[in-house]
């Protein structure tokens, strides 16, 4: 399915060319009538939509963020909900977002470089997806599924805009791929999705300007600590189940699994000997509270999105693993 765009300028791999404030986009002055008005620009939210986004549960996290955060990681950045609540704040110098599923770091870096590319690609799949009728919806929607970059040549702004289509015209917006790293959940049945979000993308464009953008597995954490001289890291991982019925960990091919929850724990206590201050949420269970024995655990109640069932969504019991103790400044 060719999709008509403009050209997509190269730019290096592991990050854009930060801006000269870091800042984004300053205000627009609006003259005209008796008096001037400053536009305020649009706040950057998540443009994924990612099962265990944080978006919904940042009033419960932000106190326990630490006083100052200079330096920041997001190893499993996701929806990325945090570095924007951070970004916002204008705290932040220096940003390392970082997943291992390609899907979501090519669409990060697209919107860090090329939103306008973006925006267009997605507007043709929004004209062209809106005026069918629902069983043409259906057709178009798993016609782009079955175009997979693992079978077709296209390049990162036509992926991007494949990735954010299915994304958000999916069932329940939930990205979940097989053990062959193919993208299958079935279509959803949205009366008018918006799909573009011209606005939501350019004030992204804008707070990841300065940020460096890595296609990264979590056991490189350490060494990117050292290299970028980090002082705070967010760990918002698959959560290990609860129940059987509660496994959904498929966001990248290969799942994760005990081996991994256990691996990732070996990285924060690595992060800790560093002096590296982490705050890490994961699901309320005996291996996560057996895992961060040795740190503060803490309880938070978080909204429960996934489910078939209406009725069985609801707020559940979560837990926030920190490092604070004597010589780390919380």
């Amino acid at each position: 399915m060719a999709i008509a765009r403009p050209h997509l300028t190269s730019a290096p791999s592991s990050a854009a060319t930060p801006s000269t404030s870091g800042r984004g986009a300053p205000a627009l002055r609006v003259v005209g009538g008796p008096a001037t008005a400053r536009a305020t620009p649009r706040a950057a939210a998540p443009f994924v939509k990612w099962v265990g986004g944080k978006k919904r549960l940042l009033a419960a996290l932000t106190p326990l963020l630490p006083r100052a955060v200079s330096r920041y990681a997001e190893p499993f950045v996701g929806g990325g909900a945090m570095f924007y609540e951070l970004h916002g704040r204008g705290d932040l110098t220096h940003a390392v977002l970082a997943d291992v599923n390609r899907d979501v770091v090519t669409a990060y870096r697209v919107v860090q470089r090329d939103p306008e590319a973006l925006i267009s690609a997605l507007q043709l799949h929004e004209r062209r997806y809106l005026k069918l009728s629902a069983e043409g919806r259906k057709a178009y929607f798993y016609k782009v599924r079955a175009r997979h970059p693992m079978d077709v040549d296209m390049d990162d702004v036509e992926r991007a805009a494949r990735m954010l289509f299915l994304n958000r015209t999916c069932f329940n917006g939930l990205w979940r791929e097989n053990r062959s790293g193919r993208f299958n959940t079935p279509h959803g049945r949205y009366a008018n999705p918006r799909i573009a979000r011209a606005p939501e993308l350019r004030a992204c464009h804008a707070a990841l300007s300065s940020a460096v953008v890595l296609e990264r597995d979590f056991r490189l954490l350490p060494q990117l600590a050292r290299d970028h001289d980090l002082d705070f890291v967010y760990l918002d991982p698959p959560y290990h189940p609860i129940s059987a019925t509660s496994a959904f960990n498929a966001y990248s091919n290969g799942g994760f699994g005990s081996r991994d929850q256990t691996e990732l724990a070996e990285v924060c206590a690595e992060l800790d000997r560093m002096g590296v201050r982490f705050m890490l949420s994961n699901s309320d269970c005996d291996l996560i509270r057996g895992l961060y024995a040795k740190f503060e655990v803490r309880e938070v109640m978080a909204p429960r999105a996934v489910n078939c069932k209406g009725s069985k969504r609801g707020k559940v019991s979560e837990l926030v693993v920190r490092n604070v103790r004597p010589g780390l400044g919380w």
